[in-house]
């Protein structure tokens, strides 16, 4: 099973949990996941930010380090998205 099927079954099962749910319980799920999602999206561009402050003052050997690990961590989202 390939990360991009897997992710697909598992959002397809979600949203099959996420169908029965109805009244109050919908809602308060669904503004604890969006609390956690905007949570997630604040510390991401946080760190984004100081990392891209601390490119300038990088050796020759930190730079090429920080590339070879975006290249990985890009490879790997790109093997989840669709």
């Amino acid at each position: 099973m390939s990360g991009s099927s897997a992710v697909i079954k598992l959002l397809g099962e979600l949203g099959g949990v996420l169908s029965s749910i109805s009244g109050v319980g919908f809602w308060l799920f669904l503004v604890g996941f969006t609390l956690i999602l905007v949570i997630a999206m604040a510390f991401l561009v946080r760190l984004l930010i100081n990392l891209v402050k601390l490119i300038p003052n990088m050796t020759v050997n930190q730079l090429i380090k920080f590339v070879l690990v975006t290249g990985i961590v890009l490879m790997i989202v790109g093997l989840f998205v669709p």
